[in-house]
């Protein structure tokens, strides 16, 4: 019955508090501009799932979010730090449309195909921050960061170069191939089928983590790598076995992007997919089930500020603080979760000598 308890307490109780915590202080954000916080919620509520076509809209944001946030929980799980999805989204994205553009094939046969070209690359790029972490000590917070401005910046390159649509005015290339498309199944709206896939990957995770050896190598990395070298386990294979899986999938997500939304590469297409999926992953404290709930929220959240935005007077700058608002919180409590039970995660972050004293305090 006390684990029972402790297990609401800390699962469920904590974040709905911060949510409310973090709604009470939006509500003196929303009196700045002389607008009624009931009214004003209510817009946000009405926007996220008011209807079909709302609750519609919140799916369709809410599918790369899963996605990546299920890429970084894979590296978070082996106590590696992966800011670097959103590098992998981006280069795994052009693959889709590399293989989508010029590659013809039957539906049954592209769609996968372009799927594995996405997930190859992501896996590929995610390789080198991983091998320099678990051979060569390096910091993968800031090798991950950096590799983010490559990807990007090379891929708006190949946008704007070699790839670029003539007839567009945009820095943009040619549309994929039909046979490349993911089917929406809930028109007029856009969601797709990349929903059944983020779902799949979610239930697949739950289950390799629970019940494979592998994803028991994964955890004991994580948890404590010093423990796990005394009993057999080979760290550094696992935080690289980590990284590719983390990178595959953050390469599906910027897949689903191009096959499902956009049929074409954009430059700049991702307003910070790869980032919004560590705020998701640290609030549902890296399980994968959790996860399809947080990034659900957060896709809800996205939408109903967009419709406040619309029919309230309430400025958008305040929307956006409103939303960041919502987010450190329910972030930050994920966040201290996680350092509280993440032996490796914990020294990491006690080796910064401004957070070293607080997270030493908090971890005790």
């Amino acid at each position: 019955m006390a684990g029972f308890r402790k297990m609401i307490g800390s699962n469920l109780l904590r974040p709905v508090l911060a949510i409310c915590m973090a709604m009470f202080i939006g509500t003196f954000i929303i009196m700045l501009s002389n607008q009624d916080p009931l009214f004003a919620y209510g817009k946000m509520v009405q926007g996220a799932f008011g209807g079909f076509s709302r609750l519609a809209e919140s799916l369709d944001r809410s599918i790369p979010i899963i996605l990546t946030g299920l890429a970084t929980a894979v590296a978070f799980r082996t106590g590696v730090f992966n800011a670097g999805v959103e590098g992998s989204l981006y280069l795994g994205a052009f693959a889709a449309f590399l293989v989508g553009h010029y590659v013809s094939a039957p539906a049954i046969i592209h769609v996968p195909m372009v799927l594995a070209a996405a997930a190859l690359v992501g896996a590929v790029w995610a390789f080198i921050p991983g091998y320099t972490k678990a051979v060569y000590k390096v910091d993968e917070t800031v090798t991950t960061i950096l590799l983010n401005y490559v990807a990007i910046l090379f891929t708006a390159y190949l946008v704007a170069i070699p790839f670029k649509d003539v007839t567009a005015g945009s820095q943009q290339t040619p549309l994929i191939l039909e046979t490349a498309h993911l089917y929406r199944f809930l028109p007029p709206s856009r969601v797709h089928i990349g929903l059944f896939l983020a779902v799949l990957l979610a239930i697949f995770l739950y289950w390799f983590f629970k019940r494979t050896t592998w994803g028991y190598n994964f955890n004991m990395t994580g948890m404590n790598p010093h423990y796990a070298y005394y009993v057999g386990i080979n760290v550094e294979k696992t935080m690289i076995y980590s990284m590719l899986i983390s990178g595959a999938i953050g390469g599906i997500a910027g897949a689903c992007q191009i096959m499902g939304i956009l049929y074409r590469f954009i430059d700049q297409f991702s307003p910070g997919y790869g980032f919004e999926g560590i705020a998701v992953s640290l609030l549902a404290r890296n399980h994968p089930l959790g996860i399809l709930v947080a990034g659900f929220f957060y896709g809800a959240l996205q939408t109903g500020a967009t419709y406040m935005d619309r029919t309230t007077e309430v400025p958008k700058e305040l929307i956006t603080s409103l939303v960041a608002i919502i987010i450190f919180f329910v972030t930050a409590e994920g966040m201290f979760s996680y350092v509280q039970q993440n032996g490796a995660f914990r020294k990491k972050l006690q080796s910064i000598p401004v957070l070293g004293k607080l997270v030493h305090k908090e971890g005790e």
